[in-house]
């Protein structure tokens, strides 16, 4: 038989390629894994998005912050969570799920490592509740003297803590005085007043010539000691103790009775506000964002709001507001942003104050006076533009 060269090459390429085209059980074996790979991995994002929106719809209201690793004999789950209850569900879906051993690495806050010190009271008039630790960290919002909170953790010299409100955040360790439930049952207990001016000083003595032990702002907590000649003894959680003027402050329990919400009384407090500067996480006469001015005014007069003005637009009820705002009543609240297209949400940004005639008071800048009616001197075109939704808090008033 005559050689052919092409016949040859063709007749090995043939065999090359049944060769490499050939897949062996070990290969099948692998590509199985890493499929199932693929589809586990998608399946165990998809729950642990379910469970945290069970669990934790808001991440700056609740802890879940869970991973995992795959190792040859199953997987290890990591984070915390603030809810017994959501490490059992993530537990128990994975092991549903995974073939293997599921390894559990979840800590429930708070920390063991504080021990039964997991409450706190703040000493200082404002403290400063961040993003992460450390003080140029972002502001997110602010607790004033006397509020008792939640101690979850500890890093660096800051608590990872929950506000009254829920809210979440880092608080240097500096503003709180660490206790126990059996502690915060008795200041709870005290006697105390509220401070009811913006500013004020307490004394070391009752003379304002004698050494001060440090300043307070309207709204802050301290335990009442008792009367003495136009002076109140007060004393901190941390037990300091000083004298105040007892015009400055009001017996917290008179306070609490003679409040009385309504849309005139709302107006009045948040006038007082006028001209404090915008400040970003701010809550207090020192500067306030414009979900932390709405929410200062609301508890000045006995009712507590969400922190955030998002949180805020899920309260009370929505409000057709009408083509000319004529639906609107004094203490609505108003919510602008960005409106919803075909391809996103709306997106709340502001927030603001309804008062009447189409005026609203909002902290932008500073608190400041807007109008949406055209003839008015606080008419503001864009905010118009921005006006998304209003809900009622004062209901049946």
């Amino acid at each position: 038989m005559k050689f052919s060269f092409e016949r040859y090459l063709t007749v090995v390429l043939l065999l090359l390629f049944i060769g490499t085209a050939r897949v062996t059980p070990y290969q099948q074996h692998i590509g199985g894994i890493h499929n199932n790979n693929q589809i586990n991995k998608i399946r165990v994002k998809h729950i642990l998005q379910s469970i945290r929106q069970r669990y934790a719809p808001d991440l700056q209201l609740a802890v879940f912050n869970i991973s995992y690793t795959q190792v040859e004999t199953g997987i290890i789950v990591r984070g915390e969570v603030d809810n017994p209850s959501a490490k059992s569900a993530v537990i128990q879906a994975m092991q549903r799920i995974i073939k293997g051993k599921v390894i559990d690495s979840i800590h429930v806050l708070p920390d063991l490592a504080l021990g039964s010190n997991t409450m706190g009271i703040v000493i200082f008039n404002i403290a400063n509740v961040r993003r992460k630790p450390g003080n140029q960290e972002e502001l997110l919002t602010q607790a004033l003297m006397g509020t008792v909170i939640k101690l979850l953790k500890k890093d660096r010299g800051y608590f990872f803590i929950q506000t009254p409100d829920h809210y979440l955040g880092w608080l240097d360790t500096a503003s709180v005085f660490v206790s126990n439930q059996a502690n915060v049952s008795t200041w709870n207990a005290a006697s105390k007043v509220i401070v009811t001016k913006f500013f004020g000083t307490v004394y070391m003595q009752s003379d304002t010539s004698s050494a001060i032990l440090c300043e307070i702002i309207e709204g802050c907590i301290l335990k009442n000691n008792g009367k003495k000649k136009g002076w109140i003894e007060v004393e901190l959680a941390d037990r300091k103790k000083g004298f105040v003027p007892d015009t400055l402050v009001q017996d917290v329990s008179e306070w609490n009775k003679n409040l009385l919400l309504t849309g005139e009384n709302l107006e009045r407090t948040a006038r007082t506000f006028l001209g404090i500067r915008y400040l970003w996480g701010g809550m207090s006469v020192k500067g306030m964002d414009c979900s932390g001015f709405v929410k200062t005014v609301y508890h000045l007069n006995g009712m507590e709001l969400n922190r955030d003005a998002r949180q805020q637009a899920q309260q009370g009820m929505p409000i057709d507001p009408g083509k000319n705002f004529q639906n609107l009543r004094k203490g609505d609240l108003l919510f602008f942003g960005r409106k919803a297209t075909a391809k996103r949400q709306k997106h709340i940004t502001h927030v603001a104050l309804y008062l009447e005639n189409g005026l609203y008071i909002h902290s932008s800048r500073r608190v400041r006076f807007s109008s949406f009616n055209p003839t008015s001197d606080y008419y503001e075109e864009p905010l118009l533009k921005r006006f998304l939704c209003a809900r009622r808090i004062l209901q049946n008033r």
